[in-house]
């Protein structure tokens, strides 16, 4: 069962079920604070967040609600991109920190509080979690294909980020710059740098 707020996102994720052919997978679009569980569902083994919790505005909340979907002793696994350091490349491109400046600035404006996701260990046991592990994570492959990735992130937050006041200059050079950047000879380009974190519901509360 997966859930996304956007709309479009779902409709993609949707195309790919049906292009797999997965017939025990279902994706629904909606706010996970104001679905009924039930109609989800669960109770689930396992819930697993994906650059999500570092978009919200009260993580705590976010991470009970979550943890309402679990079964006693059922776990949460999280990946969520630290705001520091940005991607980074070989040779270094500018572009990279300046378009994740972009992005948590964007974070910043919608209210999510500085710190969130370096914060999540707390806020998780604030939440009732136990923390059962935790590590970090980058990855480094093909400079085209990770590029393009960069450039379509900045190409998603567009809209948003114009509403709330950015200039559109800025948005749309720094995803000319890294959209050219793949043909550019760089040797390697990173992903953000994660925090993994892999949580568990106590099987008594």
């Amino acid at each position: 069962m997966g859930v996304d707020f956007n709309p479009a996102a779902v409709q993609r994720a949707r195309a790919v079920v049906s292009a797999l052919e997965l017939g025990n997978v279902e994706v629904v679009a909606g706010d996970l604070h104001e679905l009924d569980p039930a109609a989800l569902g669960g109770p689930f083994d396992l819930a697993y967040t994906r650059l999500s919790l570092m978009h919200q505005a009260d993580p705590v909340r976010t991470l009970r609600r979550i943890a309402r979907l679990l079964r006693p002793g059922g776990w949460l696994v999280a990946q969520e991109a630290l705001r520091i350091p940005a991607p980074r490349s070989h040779p270094h491109l500018e572009a990279l920190t300046g378009y994740w400046n972009l992005i948590y600035e964007l974070l910043d404006r919608a209210g999510v509080p500085p710190g969130t996701v370096e914060d999540l260990p707390r806020s998780a046991r604030e939440a009732g979690f136990e923390v059962a592990g935790m590590c970090g994570s980058f990855l480094t492959a093909d400079p085209e294909m990770v590029f393009e990735i960069h450039a379509a992130i900045i190409t998603a937050a567009r809209e948003r980020a114009l509403q709330s006041g950015i200039a559109a200059d800025r948005i749309d050079d720094l995803e000319r710059e890294i959209r050219a950047a793949k043909d550019g000879g760089y040797e390697w380009v990173s992903s953000p740098f994660y925090l993994d974190l892999t949580l568990r519901k106590p099987t008594v509360t």
